[in-house]
């Protein structure tokens, strides 16, 4: 069993306006394009609603990008996503490159911080789908292959849209990063992520998912190079509740300045399009607060989403807690914006090729709240009660009382019971 430390494992987004943007753009996104000469070059296209929205690639001072301004209702650079290099805390390097916190766990502790094996066994997330919307999922490995969605309408290989959903052999989900059916993660950090959610008991490292009969969706938006683009996300989202999942796992942000980014207006309207696209089929949008150690509600100057957003009821913005029901000294908070904690610090989970890592942020503590969810909706509740409901039973804390809405951390035996 491994045990690395990762406080920059929350996935960032960081999104720039088209005016004024990195003289590297080359790719944006048009809203309602008009010219079709500029829409036969496109990359993807999706659509919210009645409106449309088209990415092409234009080199930068080529006629095609002098032409996009005319060619739209709106266009906006899509910025690249990635995952940030940033750790901190008493920790060494190994020889790999590897970051090691000096004092991990000998096995995972949240699964009997949270009494999983007290949870009702009808009520674990038996027929809901999860979808993991990160760096993919490796969908092999012997703790997640048998807890991984598979598309019943979809044949793998074959090189046809069976189902007619737009998407070729998206047998397991889709990886728009790669723009093919393959979402295997090239990273860790999704693979991370589903274990937290449904990965299967592993004796050794004493890992577990919180709901074992949910199936993870793998929706890939990060690359190998740990980079991926806007609109990936967005087409993820959407995706993902077009095609069964009813619990979203987001533990990515789009901040207003990530060194010198500054999104649009429209960058950020379209993300909470595609959240609110969520909550009108039903499903449940959670989100990573953040690892800066901030209060989000002071964060005026420097906002962040989706964990900033408002007037959202699918959403819930999660902290991080550690072993001892105290706040991550990394975690953000906010009684303004963020509703809830979960087990986030030294989390043991799978990654890929059938190993397991402790990693630390809250990436890991939305994943957990997540799979609660997923528990709760395989109980009936509906999204709203489901989400009203985990507030009203987390356990308070002193501690928390002015950084999270809930004042305390998710507690499970009473969340499900009736």
């Amino acid at each position: 069993m491994e045990g690395i430390f990762m406080k920059g494992s929350l996935l960032v987004i960081a999104a720039l306006a088209l005016v004024g943007a990195n003289a590297q753009a080359e790719r944006y996104i048009l809203k309602n394009p008009t010219n079709s000469l500029v829409t036969a070059q496109a990359i993807k296209t999706f659509e919210f609603g009645n409106d449309t929205y088209v990415v092409v690639n234009a080199p930068r001072f080529s006629s095609l990008e002098a032409s996009l301004g005319a060619s739209a209702e709106n266009v906006m650079v899509d910025q690249k996503i990635g995952i940030p290099a940033d750790h901190a805390g008493k920790q060494k390097q190994d020889n790999e490159g590897n970051w090691w916190w000096d004092d991990k766990p000998a096995k995972a502790w949240h699964p009997t911080k949270l009494k999983y094996a007290e949870l009702p066994g009808d009520r674990d997330g038996r027929e809901r789908i999860v979808a993991v919307i990160d760096t993919g999922v490796d969908y092999n490995h012997k703790d997640l292959k048998d807890h991984i969605w598979t598309n019943p309408r979809e044949i793998a290989n074959n090189g046809v849209d069976d189902d007619g959903n737009g998407y070729v052999d998206d047998v397991h989900g889709y990886d728009f990063e790669g723009n093919d059916g393959d979402p295997m993660d090239g990273d860790s950090h999704g693979t991370h992520c589903a274990g937290v959610i449904a990965g299967g008991v592993d004796a050794e490292s004493g890992a577990q998912g919180v709901a074992p009969g949910a199936k993870v969706m793998a929706v890939r938006i990060i690359g190998m190079e740990q980079t991926g683009f806007m609109s990936d996300a967005v087409e993820g989202i959407k995706y993902a509740v077009d095609n069964g999942a009813t619990v979203l796992s987001n533990s990515w942000r789009v901040y207003r300045s990530w060194s010198s980014y500054n999104p649009s207006d429209e960058n950020v309207e379209l993300m909470r399009k595609a959240i609110e696209y969520a909550g009108s089929k039903g499903a449940v949008f959670v989100a990573a607060a953040g690892n800066e150690s901030k209060d989000m509600d002071r964060m005026v100057d420097d906002p962040m989403w989706p964990g900033g957003f408002e007037g959202l009821s699918n959403l819930i913005v999660v902290a991080a807690s550690d072993a001892k029901d105290q706040p991550a000294y990394f975690s953000n908070y906010g009684i303004g914006h963020v509703m809830v904690a979960a087990p986030g610090s030294d989390i043991i989970s799978t990654v890929p090729n059938n190993k397991y890592k402790s990693m630390s942020g809250t990436s890991m503590a939305t994943p957990l709240v997540a799979g609660s969810v997923a528990r709760a909706l395989s109980a009936n509740y509906g999204p709203d009660r489901a989400i009203a409901r985990m507030m009203e039973t987390s356990l308070a804390g002193a501690a928390w009382k002015t950084k999270v809405k809930s004042g305390g951390t998710i507690q499970l035996t009473d969340y499900l019971r009736d």
